[in-house]
């Protein structure tokens, strides 16, 4: 051997590592803007928080919305949607650059540490001269990789987790090797910017931790040098001594500053999130504790035996089957390689083996700790919760490609291939699985009826449309459950910024985008002159219009780019603008940075589950300040007990237009909501109240409520509403007038001969006038012949189930009093008085008779002609 020819080759490989580089280019950026042609659900969504920035401003940690995410990414993405504006190339060049950049920082941390020049001719990379390229073949594997691939072109920040776990491990160990602590404070930098990437990040602090804590605890581990432990040759062996039979005492002092420095580093860096973890304790773990095993399955028997299952399914990614959900590429398609599965095997076996060094414990730790999260959690494999073992799979290929390498070629071996042989044979199966991995990605899965409809294609035809028609002088609506699909509302965020307003000025024409399945959507998007404006509900009327027209008026059909209709354009002769909701209430009521200004509902509803529920109830808002947060809320039905009977909870127009997005004094906001019934059991008619709250999901707890008046310190009533009775059409006599507001239009008082200690069942049919503004009190009282009060009985209209404020004009109320007479009462004859008060007050209706008379007895008190006779 001699340093002339080591350098030589290494200077050949810098020239391949270009090669692999452009190969890994290649892969992680052809047809990246069409190939699929759209985005699913979770990439757009992190696209419109970063348009949400961008547009509105403010510093956010943390996104609690869909399942909670960290921050980095989102403001990652600006500079690329602000390069390339709101389309699929913006969100996958930025994944794919920081794929790239893995690829590189892998080949860069595989040549200082296992491939030091310096240190060549002491390891067993060197055999008669030939230097073992570690670090190309490593690279090389990741590049091609199609695991990698996929999930680089896939637009998500778990990406970011394999590119961070490079250098965290790479300058620990070159500071575990050289002891200065330069290497140590930068691998905490690292490990402490994980902590805005992905939760997966945070295997990284145990991997290191179980790492060095062998050096730690036990008295004397060898080797710290990093270099593979091999020694497939005499000659190589007796070179120089291998570092593998070396006993090194470790300075345990300077190890534990050193990693004391690493941990303050992190800390500090982290420690914003971690405060904010701090603060809202359920965000933490609420990810990823929501897709656990054992959230879905009851005993433990069961438990344990999935994850015994997603054993074998991890395992299968690695060379048989890959992970049946066909965002992450052809649905079953391995993660590697069957070619390269058993030296994968045999570089994890090999790093076992060699437990003692601490670079191949790190290795393997590395590995079997990043593919943990797919063992314990459902849908196993899944590609993005392992993305932590992506790297250390590359190396352990290499790995165990080195141990054959030596194996193969070692002079004593009985089936001895020459080198040329083995980097031939190599060579081969690398271009096969290439090859194979090529198919797999860009020809079979593009041809997926599957994967069109994941990557909704539709989206992009409609897409299409409305830009073709954006400069015309005619408005196009949307449908709002079309739009607030997340991928096609990123496409237009850019050529369309939101903002919402209770009118519009009205157009001569309009177009109307309507898919199938929303034809008859009450809430559309006006996309016009630039902006996408977020309308109220159409009104009956203007809904009845619309679909009259749409289905008289001819339609242009939207097909993708394989021929399916995904909607149809029709022209209109005149604007929706006309068939705007508006409130019918005004209201005044303060949550935090919202401020409740109307709402609009029916006064009346319905008992039976008919085409009346769910119940429509829209509330309008306007924001008084700017926040960051996505806040919800909370409307329940409910009775005079405050117990809920219909639910209609909802993030306000949901991903269309967050509270995030209010423009204070600006916007002002038409929320629909839909009331479900808890269950189909019959209610009581009578009185009923809206409750609003507005809730926080970050913190867990709901908004204080001020400037209005309420009885609870968070939730505001509005109302009231009421179940109405069902009655049959009575007579509407004018026995007696209570305040020029309701009337006594019937009763019933049998029989007029009772005994003392019976009870007297009074039965009163009252209608009102007009809707009452207080709830009155009906009082009854038996009168001896001397007038004085015997036994009287207290209460509101149908025992208190049916007040006054919810009784409409004209309609008739039955309602009866019982009044259960004293058991001592005296024999004689007795009349009944009845009236109406203000309980609050105490003050009495004015009587009115049907002649004009006012009162001639008592103020407010009614007296029946009938005598009731006590035998």
């Amino acid at each position: 051997m001699n340093y002339i020819r080591i350098y030589s080759t290494i200077i050949h490989q810098r020239w391949l590592i270009i090669f692999v580089l452009l190969l890994a280019t290649f892969f992680r950026f052809y047809r990246l803007a069409d190939h699929p042609l759209g985005l699913f659900f979770d990439p757009a969504i992190n696209g419109l928080d970063a348009v949400r920035l961008m547009e509105r401003g403010g510093h956010t940690l943390f996104f609690p919305s869909n399942g909670g995410r960290e921050s980095l990414f989102i403001y990652l993405l600006m500079p690329y949607i602000k390069l390339f504006q709101t389309t699929p190339y913006a969100i996958r060049a930025l994944t794919s650059s920081l794929s790239l950049l893995t690829v590189a920082l892998l080949y860069r941390f595989m040549s200082e540490i296992w491939e030091r020049p310096q240190n060549l001719l002491k390891t067993a990379n060197v055999i008669d001269g030939t230097i073992f390229p570690l670090a190309l073949i490593a690279s090389l594997t990741l590049s091609v990789s199609y695991w990698h691939v996929s999930i680089s072109r896939l637009g998500q920040r778990p990406i970011m987790v394999a590119l961070l776990s490079v250098p965290v491990f790479w300058f620990f160990l070159k500071g575990w090797q050289s002891g200065h602590v330069r290497w140590f404070v930068l691998s905490g930098f690292f490990l402490g910017v994980g902590a805005y990437t992905y939760s997966a990040s945070r295997l990284l602090p145990v991997i290191l931790m179980l790492t060095v804590l062998p050096d730690l605890i036990l008295p004397r581990l060898g080797n710290t040098s990093g270099m593979p432990k091999y020694t497939p040759s005499t000659e190589s062996s007796t070179t120089a001594e291998s570092w593998s039979n070396r006993a090194i005492p470790i300075n345990r002092l300077a190890l534990l500053r050193n990693l004391t420095l690493l941990t303050i580093t992190a800390l500090l860096i982290a420690a914003p999130m971690l405060w904010y973890f701090a603060s809202h304790p359920a965000l933490f773990t609420a990810r990823a504790g929501s897709v656990m095993v054992w959230n879905f399955l009851d005993s433990p028997t069961e438990i344990l035996a999935e994850l015994g299952r997603n054993v074998g399914r991890v395992g299968g990614f690695f060379c048989c089957v890959g992970s049946p959900n066909p965002i992450f590429g052809l649905p079953d398609y391995p993660g590697l390689h069957p070619f390269l599965t058993p030296f994968l095997l045999i570089g994890l076996l090999v790093s076992l083996s060699h437990w003692r060094d601490l670079p191949h414990r790190l290795i393997a730790l590395w590995w079997l700790i990043g593919i943990s999260p797919s063992v314990i959690a459902i849908e196993a494999p899944h590609p993005l919760r392992m993305v932590v073992a992506v790297v250390p799979t590359a190396i352990l290929v290499s790995l165990g490609l080195h141990a054959l390498y030596h194996r193969v070629t070692d002079q004593s071996t009985r089936f001895r291939l020459s080198h040329n042989s083995f980097w031939a044979l190599l060579l081969m199966g690398y271009l096969l699985s290439t090859i194979a991995s090529y198919r797999a990605y860009f020809i079979d899965w593009t041809d997926l009826q599957t994967t069109r409809g994941v990557y909704d294609y539709g989206a992009i035809a409609i897409r299409d449309t409305v830009l073709a028609h954006r400069n015309s002088d005619q408005p196009i609506y949307l449908p709002f459950e079309r739009f607030n699909d997340s991928t096609l509302l990123f496409y237009l965020s850019d050529p369309f910024p939101r903002q919402a307003t209770l009118s519009v000025e009205s157009a001569s024409q309009a177009l109307v985008i309507t898919p199938d399945r929303h034809r008859t959507s009450s809430t559309w998007i006006r996309l016009f002159q630039g902006r996408a404006t977020i309308l109220p509900p159409l009104t009956t009327a203007g809904q009845a219009h619309l679909q009259h027209r749409l289905t008289r008026l001819p339609a242009q059909p939207i097909n993708t780019t394989d021929g399916e209709t995904v909607a149809r354009l029709t022209h209109l002769e005149a604007d929706l603008s006309p068939f705007l909701q508006q409130p019918n209430y005004d209201l005044h009521a303060t949550f935090g940075p919202l401020t409740l200004t109307g709402a609009l509902y029916s006064h009346s509803i319905s008992a039976e589950l008919d085409e009346t529920w769910p119940l429509p109830i829209t509330l309008f808002w306007q924001a008084n300040q700017s926040t960051a947060t996505e806040y919800e809320v909370l409307l329940r039905l409910v009775n005079d007990g405050q117990q809920a009977l219909a639910q209609g909870d909802a993030r306000p127009l949901d991903w269309v237009y967050p509270t995030s997005f209010w423009q204070p004094q600006i916007d002002q906001i038409a929320v629909q909501h839909q009331l479900f019934r808890h269950d189909n059991q019959p209610w009581p008619v009578g009185r009923y109240w809206l409750a609003v709250s507005v809730f926080d999901p970050a913190t867990q707890q709901r908004l204080p409520l001020s400037e209005a008046d309420s009885p609870s310190p968070d939730t505001y009533f509005i109302g009231p509403l009421k179940l109405p009775l069902s009655t049959s059409p009575q007579p509407n006599n004018n026995i007696a007038t209570f305040g020029d507001v309701i009337r006594l239009t019937d009763y019933q008082i049998p029989p007029h001969q009772l005994s003392a200690g019976d009870t007297l069942e009074l039965t009163l049919r009252w209608s009102a006038l007009y809707q009452p503004t207080a709830d009155y009190t009906v009082f009854v009282h038996l009168l001896d012949e001397a007038g004085n009060l015997v036994v009287g009985r207290d209460a509101q209209p149908r025992d208190g189930t049916y007040p006054t404020t919810i009784w409409s004009p004209e309609e008739q109320i039955p309602d009866s009093h019982p009044l259960i007479l004293p058991a001592d009462l005296p024999s004689g004859t007795y009349q009944l008085a009845i009236g109406l008060y203000h309980q609050p007050t105490g003050q009495r209706l004015p009587l009115h008779r049907p002649n004009g008379q006012t009162d001639t007895d008592v103020e407010g008190r009614f007296l029946f002609d009938d005598p009731i006779i006590i035998k």
